[in-house]
């Protein structure tokens, strides 16, 4: 019987999809198709507003059918006159294989965006939640959550600005070794060597396998006691006793460096990215460029710097511009390796701080704020990244 229910809900969840998709390409070939008849303006300001709300009403969606009409007739008073005078029914086709996903995207992206900067204007919190949920009403508190952002720890210990700068160098240390590593494999693995084949895909493991799998395989190698790599410190010191001398040897890592492990872990999962996207930019400049280096008897460095490094950067760019952002938002590591919500916190950076303001502390609003924060630094980053990009590309 669980696994007819399984299959049920799984049939139940296609036919609303299809359902779904229905729905919205009858909408919009109603506005192509039917945008010059005279009875365009009355049938649509009255029938999908009616429907929707009386659809929405009978599966229980809503409970107030009449502001959901009044909210779907002034969409449809914009809507209807935009197909009227301007779309013209053009392209008809093109927007009726785009309306599901482009609905789809809004849904999941633009409307959560949207509510979240509401959210960053109001004043949402345990106090306020239920008066929230009760009436729908949430005071407005202008840039309060803004300047609280700028001027209030997230946490109990660290500040705003602490992490900040905690964060910047974990981004800087991350992506500096990322591409390091990565630019490094690269060239050896565009070498003609035996087995290259086998060393690409042992070194794109770590990156390949789910990063769950991989930050709690190599958490357990920083193990105080069974780790790896206290293991081969402990021989190490044992085996030269003048390097124990010096201080080499076991490490608490997970309670005395959180970060420092959560930034080797991190390093070690990036690399192979890089390695690839570089690898591939690599093979792509033409063989001529060394030759005719070779007859001016240019040496290998000369080789690297006028040549290979010039024509890999366009290729470089993008890649580093996503390795940024990811490592900037790389709240997964923090956590595994941590290993808790709201426990140490020499090891937050921005993102974690913001997913324990919110889940730890339940500072929805402030939250909010924070996260619109974030989004600012990375797009400003980002405009950078792409401004250098295209300046690449034009050096090219």
């Amino acid at each position: 019987m669980e696994i007819l229910y399984s299959v049920y809900e799984v049939l139940w969840f296609v036919f609303i999809v299809i359902a779904g998709i229905a729905l919205i390409e009858g909408y919009f070939y109603y506005h192509f198709q039917f945008y010059d008849r005279r009875w365009f303006f009355p049938a649509a300001l009255l029938g999908f507003p009616l429907a929707g709300a009386a659809g929405c009403f009978a599966m229980g969606l809503v409970t107030e059918p009449v502001r959901i009409f009044l909210w779907l007739l002034g969409s449809e008073g914009l809507i209807a006159p935009f197909f009227r005078h301007i779309v013209k029914g053009r392209s008809k086709l093109a927007y009726l294989l785009l309306a599901p996903a482009f609905i789809g995207l809004a849904l999941l992206l633009v409307y959560p965006f949207v509510f979240e900067v509401y959210l960053s204007f109001s004043d949402l919190k345990l106090t306020t939640i239920m008066q929230w949920k009760n009436t729908g009403y949430l005071p407005f508190v202008g840039l309060r959550q803004y300047i609280d952002v700028f001027t209030t720890s997230p946490l109990s210990e660290v500040t705003f600005w602490a992490l900040l700068g905690r964060t910047l160098w974990w981004t800087f240390i991350n992506v500096f070794f990322h591409v390091a590593g990565g630019f490094t494999l690269a060239l050896l693995l565009n070498n003609h060597i035996r087995f290259k084949g086998f060393y690409r895909t042992l070194l794109v493991i770590p990156w390949a396998m789910p990063q769950v799998v991989a930050v709690l395989a190599m958490r357990g190698e920083f193990h105080a006691q069974y780790g790896f790599i206290n293991i081969m410190l402990g021989k190490l010191a044992a085996a030269y006793p003048f390097l124990a001398g010096l201080g080499l040897g076991p490490v608490q890592w997970l309670s005395n460096y959180p970060l420092t492990t959560c930034t080797l872990i991190n390093i070690w999962l990036g690399i192979p990215f890089m390695m690839v996207v570089i690898l591939g930019g690599l093979q792509s400049i033409s063989s001529s460029y060394y030759d005719a280096a070779d007859i001016d008897g240019a040496s290998y460095l000369q080789k690297l710097r006028f040549i290979t490094i010039p024509l890999i950067r366009p290729v470089m760019m993008p890649a580093v511009t996503l390795g940024t952002v990811w490592t900037f938002n790389n709240i997964n590591v923090i956590y595994l390796v941590t290993g808790q919500s709201g426990g140490t916190e020499r090891a937050d950076i921005l993102v974690s701080a913001l997913y324990k303001a919110a889940f730890t502390y339940n500072r929805y609003s402030y939250s909010a704020a924070f996260a619109i924060v974030i989004f600012a630094i990375l797009f400003f980053v980002s405009v950078f990244y792409l401004k250098s990009f295209d300046a690449a590309k034009e050096e090219r």
